[in-house]
């Protein structure tokens, strides 16, 4: 009984922080190209703000969601399942799917939810 309430709770964690990482990224990625359209950003940056913004919302799914031990292994699946959602939801917006950066997305998340993951539990006001 009590290993089922454990796993139904880290599955509520990992889907929370993978929405809310979501979220975030939208708004993010919203704020940005319209400061692209204002500013005229080159092209060069838009790469690597783009990783930026991802981390951040990684790492604010981690701090909203996780709670309690294995923040390591609730970042990774938070990172990876964010990761999946965002390539599939920015595909499905630009009409095209493409998988030429999907590993360095997946890759990036990945650790940067686990780092948070593990951050996050450590946090004095978060126990």
């Amino acid at each position: 009984m009590e290993k089922t309430y454990e796993r139904r709770q880290f599955c509520r964690e990992v889907i929370k922080g993978s929405a809310t990482g979501l979220i975030i990224t939208l708004v993010g990625v919203l704020i940005f190209a319209l400061a692209i359209d204002l500013f005229g950003i080159s092209d060069a940056a838009i790469m690597p703000i783009n990783q930026v913004i991802k981390s951040v919302s990684v790492f604010c799914g981690c701090l909203f969601a996780v709670r309690g031990e294995k923040g390591f292994l609730k970042g990774l699946f938070i990172g990876v399942i964010f990761s999946v959602l965002t390539i599939l939801i920015f595909g499905l917006i630009s009409g095209k799917v493409t998988f030429s950066g999907v590993a360095i997305d997946l890759v990036c998340a990945a650790v940067m939810g686990m780092i948070s993951g593990a951050i996050v539990v450590n946090l004095p006001f978060k126990n």
